[in-house]
């Protein structure tokens, strides 16, 4: 018995190993940004859900409840299928305008259990932060606009307002972020924030915007004039996938990047993270963010 006990902690040993170092990502070279110095706006950062489903698309979901999740998780408002706007801080869900959802009906139920079984028992046992599924996923082409889904739906509240499973679970580790120049009044939130919004795994500290000597400008928005374009993160191992329009750029594994663009375009970026690499193999790729393009016209 004690031996087939052996054999079982073995493979699920190996089990465990093989997942934390996949995906396996292989990049032939690494570009290189000379360290230039960038003047720092002030940027206002706004956390947001998407798509939350509550008891008014007929299903269970406790509204204060949600309230005080979103206060512990540091969300400031949530869109979903709220019928007008709630204590300012819930809204009706605006049109995608045709962005990149990810959501984890997109996962299959097998990817599903093996994500439980490998990341979330283990990591929960020894109290680690548990990685999202969906930032295992490479998206391995830019969209116009990025948003992340909290559309699972809670099974059932209990007369004592004990929902199942929780909306701490169901807000997690993802959210979606809008930068802006200024303070916001609640009642004037508008699709700006999905047209700009910016997909992160984790609470990770990051800044991506660009300017010139007009401006500074924010994922989502556009220009006329030619712009150096900005990216600084606190990453331990960051890796920055930078895109013009649907073309790569470049890859760089640092945490700062100030490069100029006089070519009209999309540019955005995706920074990921990684476990280690040896050589040009980049083991346990990880998405923590994907940003939104800022359009030179």
């Amino acid at each position: 018995m004690s031996k087939n006990l052996r054999r079982i902690a073995s493979i699920y040993l190996w089990g465990f190993v093989i997942y934390q170092i996949l995906p396996i990502k292989v990049i032939p070279y690494t570009n290189y940004a000379p360290k230039e110095l960038y003047p720092v706006p002030v940027i206002y950062r706004y956390n947001f859900a998407y798509d939350v489903k509550t008891s008014f698309s007929n299903h269970a979901g406790s509204i204060k409840n949600l309230l005080s999740a979103m206060k512990r998780k540091d969300f400031d408002i949530a869109f979903g299928d709220f019928p007008e706007g709630i204590k300012e801080k819930l809204f009706p869900t605006p049109e995608e305008k045709g962005c990149r959802v990810m959501r984890n009906t997109d996962i299959s139920l097998l990817s599903s259990a093996v994500h439980l079984l490998f990341e979330v028992i283990p990591k929960l046992a020894v109290g680690k932060e548990v990685s999202d599924l969906l930032s295992f996923k490479q998206i391995k082409s830019p969209s116009k606009c990025y948003l992340v889904a909290h559309d699972d739906r809670i099974l059932f509240t209990a007369f004592f307002g004990l929902d199942f499973p929780p909306y701490d679970y169901i807000l997690g580790n993802r959210r979606n972020i809008y930068f802006s120049r200024e303070l916001l009044i609640r009642d004037l939130y508008s699709e700006d924030f999905i047209k700009g919004s910016v997909v992160a795994f984790g609470n990770p500290k990051f800044k991506v915007f660009a300017y010139s000597e007009r401006s500074f400008y924010l994922p989502g928005e556009e220009t006329r004039y030619p712009f150096r374009y900005v990216v600084e993160t606190n990453l331990k191992n960051p890796l920055v996938v930078l895109y013009k329009d649907k073309t790569v750029l470049g890859y760089y594994n640092q945490r700062r990047l100030n490069l100029s663009f006089n070519r009209r375009g999309s540019y955005s970026v995706h920074i990921l993270t990684y476990k280690f690499k040896i050589y040009i193999f980049y083991f346990g790729i990880r998405t923590v963010a994907l940003v939104s393009p800022i359009k030179l016209l």
